[in-house]
């Protein structure tokens, strides 16, 4: 049952609501017209045959939007969580394409991009982003235009440019666990051909779960700090150029990883161990069961070694515009983007170093622990000829791409002669691609698109996988069993990737759209597989195929607008990830066929004046058609088709968001408005899970439940004073916000070792002030 506080926050929504509608004052404001880009040309959202949200303007503000780590259920399907036991790797899935491997041989399967510039990885892709304007969220395979690794979508952020015009804001923060935000953003006054703006962001926060550990800071601290440098040249009429440079670097301790149930997939310990020792370790590890979110930790470090998470993150992007003629433009996109990232983890939670079993004779050490130290480099080049006639649309496109990765992974998960090793691999990445699109007007009202996008790269690397003289230590054996010396690896994959799409203007007002399209995840290697020849064999890449119909409806006169879209997706060679047992590492493989289908509505209704409600609620009905598994293939047994009895990962059922934006009233200080946000995601599974460990056709590892989060709810809500008039040439604002309004404290992200599980939590409720001045 709900407490009192839940009951009354919950409820607090539909009285809001019911009060908006109860208003007799209605505005004749019109609609908001959203501008995007997701075609590669600015386009009205409404005329995209593309099932697309878009949040932009003042809204990314409001809801505290500056990355991707803001964007939880906020577009129906959309999935965000943290990595386990981490606040700098995402985990993202768009329909259910998602990829829960934080590993840099690893693509993602959702494309996120920075002005039309791809950020390669999940590590170190949480970051701040400085200025930005608006942010693009596109279902469904996007392999055409964007290429590779959107098998789910793609997720554009598209920052500010410089306006030319003196004028810019400031604002600073204070709420509770210390946290301090400062934030600047300047546009100067265009000196000649150059239009110059800065943006400078720096966020700290103490630890929300007291460390009791000596030398270690409280989890879950942050210390942030963004900045981006933006130059536009307006050479002539006909040339623009526009350089950006982004700086973010975070310096945080890991949020808490805590020992959630001293039980796993394989069972207990006392059932693998034996009642004599089983017990004794089972007994020795219960004081640190933590089955609530902890309010303080006691967090084992190997040898004394803190725990931290830090990321840095470099990116130059230069895009020249050209225009021919009227009709015909040239567009070339430089990026150069570097990322540094560490971090040192416990995994397990035990809270515990070696656990003494037997004084003198016998102990045991739980630690799951380990260091990851990655550098990472992408440089990538796109020409683009963006065109129309009188009937046609059209863009055609050369794109290349190129990354180069390196990770040294020293690591322990010590149960009695497991020795500590070091798993040390490279990534690289050569693509390249050609691209066109048209759309063709067949009728005034009948639209036709076409497209086709040719891909094909090599990836390449090495790994070295050796015990060591402790951790961290010298180099032991890398020729005993499950470990070999630095083998190199290579292969090439392309693909094609066609879209075709029907667009049709039924009305001034209503749009409807059929599309089928084509995407696929990128193949690679195992860089963490425990066997040379496991590492040199390839998994081929994954492939999609979605059909989708569509509608885009605006009534002016109700001030509303709905979307709404039907999608069946199959995805074929899907690329499974699983954990090597021993090990805190993991290895990819094919295991067979699935369909995801579903449904998205989104819309927003002007309700009385100055009241606002948007909102949107995916269904995702997700299966798998063939999963080829034989119990990690490493027992021997007989491979068999366990697809009737898995459930696919990262696919939550039901995802809904609303949005209440409402002025309370109008004073002689300033405006005052209502702002909240109610977002919820269904169940969802950490791994491709058995439906039962004793199905005729089980699985090799996992299964539901155990190896589940539960439904996760959040309500922020923020009173905003605005219009503020305090001197000077603009105007201030002033506002009082709370995130995790109800302190919901769920399980939201865990890891199961086989005899024992443990959990990340959802953050605790905060809140504070804010203000801001804007000019």
């Amino acid at each position: 049952m709900l407490t009192s506080k839940k009951q009354i926050a919950v409820r607090t929504l539909p009285v809001l609501i019911s009060l908006m509608y109860s208003s007799a004052s209605i505005s004749a404001d019109a609609l908001e017209e959203v501008i995007v880009t997701a075609q590669k040309r600015a386009e009205r959202i409404q005329d995209v045959p593309i099932a697309i949200s878009a949040i932009s303007g003042a809204q990314l503000e409001t809801r505290g939007i500056e990355g991707v780590a803001n964007l939880n259920s906020l577009a129906p399907n959309l999935m965000y969580r943290d990595n386990p036991a981490s606040s700098l790797v995402s985990t993202l899935s768009i329909r259910g394409a998602a990829t829960g491997q934080p590993g840099i041989f690893v693509d993602p399967s959702v494309g996120m991009y920075v002005d039309g510039v791809y950020i390669g990885k999940a590590q170190g892709s949480i970051f701040d982003i400085a200025d930005l304007e608006r942010v693009e969220i596109l279902r469904g395979p996007q392999g055409t235009l964007f290429g590779r690794n959107t098998e789910g979508g793609a997720i554009s952020f598209v920052t500010r440019k410089p306006s030319g015009q003196f004028s810019g804001s400031v604002a600073v923060e204070i709420g509770n666990y210390g946290h301090r935000l400062e934030r600047l953003s300047l546009d100067l006054p265009k000196l000649g051909i150059l239009s110059l703006n800065i943006a400078y962001k720096k966020e700290d926060r103490d630890g929300w779960v007291k460390e009791l550990t000596p030398g270690n800071g409280d989890s879950g601290k942050k210390n942030k700090e963004a900045y981006r440098l933006a130059a536009k040249l307006d050479i002539n009429t006909d040339l623009t150029a526009n350089y950006s440079f982004d700086h973010a670097e975070a310096n945080n301790i890991p949020p808490p990883m805590s020992l959630y149930a001293l039980r796993g997939w394989k069972g207990t310990l006392p059932s693998a161990f034996g009642p004599f020792l089983g017990n004794a370790i089972q007994n020795a590890m219960a004081p640190y069961v933590a089955t609530d979110r902890p309010k303080f930790i006691t967090t084992n470090t190997r040898n004394g070694l803190p725990l931290w998470e830090r990321s840095k993150t470099d990116g130059h992007s230069l895009i020249f515009d050209y225009k021919i003629n009227e009709k015909n433009t040239l567009k070339y996109i430089y990026s150069k983007r570097k990322m540094s990232f560490s971090d040192s983890l416990d995994l397990d939670g035990s809270g515990s170093g070696s656990i003494t079993i037997i004084p003198n004779v016998l102990t045991w050490n739980t630690m799951a622990y380990g260091i990851r130290d990655t550098h990472y480099e992408s440089n990538s080049n796109e020409l683009q000829w963006i065109g129309n006639s009188d009937r046609m649309n059209y863009v055609f496109g050369l794109y290349d791409f190129k990354d180069d990765g390196t990770t040294l992974g020293p690591q322990a998960l010590s149960i009695f002669a497991i020795p500590d090793l070091r798993h040390d691999y490279a990534v690289k990445t050569d693509a390249k691609a050609w691209f066109a699109q048209v759309d063709y007007k067949l009728t005034d009202r009948l639209t036709a698109t076409a497209g086709i996008r040719k891909t094909s790269e090599t990836k390449s690397g090495w790994a070295h996988h050796y015990t060591t003289n402790g951790f961290n230590g010298a180099l032991v054996s890398d020729t005993a069993v499950g470990f070999y010396p630095r083998t190199s690896y290579s292969a090439t994959f392309d693909a094609n990737t066609p879209v075709l799409a029907l667009a049709y203007r039924y009305s001034d007002t209503l749009n409807l759209y059929g599309r089928l399209a084509k995407g696929f995840k990128s193949g690679g290697f195992s860089g963490e597989a425990n066997n040379p020849v496991a590492v040199t064999t390839p998994y081929n890449p994954e492939k999609s195929s979605v059909a989708e119909l569509g509608f885009k409806a605006m009534y002016p006169d109700l001030r509303a607008q709905l979307s709404g879209t039907y999608f069946r997706t199959k995805y074929s060679d899907l690329q499974i990830t699983q954990l090597i047992p021993g090990t805190i590492s993991s290895f990819l493989t094919n295991a067979g066929k699935s369909t995801y289908q579903g449904i998205e509505l989104e819309g927003s209704i002007t309700v009385a004046d100055g009241w606002k409600l948007q909102g949107g609620y995916g269904y995702l009905d997700a299966k798998f058609d063939e999963y080829i598994d034989n119990a990690l293939n490493i027992t021997g047994q007989p491979l068999i088709d366990t697809a009737s009895n898995r459930l696919p990962p990262y696919a939550p059922k039901h995802t809904l968001n609303i949005n209440v934006d409402g002025r309370l009233l109008k004073t002689s200080l300033g405006t005052l408005r209502l702002i909240m946000d109610y977002t919820y995601s269904s169940q969802v599974h950490y791994y491709a899970v058995n439906k039962s460990l004793t199905a005729h056709n089980a699985g090799g590892s996992y299964e539901v439940g155990t190896d589940s989060s539960p439904p996760l709810r959040n309500i922020n809500a923020k009173l905003l004073l605005s219009n503020i008039l305090v001197g000077g040439p603009g105007e201030a604002e002033l506002s009082f916000w709370i995130k995790n309004l109800t302190d919901e404290k769920k399980p939201s992200q865990g890891i199961d070792f086989g005899l024992f599980r443990t959990t990340n939590w959802q953050p605790p409720r905060t809140y504070g002030l804010s203000f801001g001045y804007k000019w």
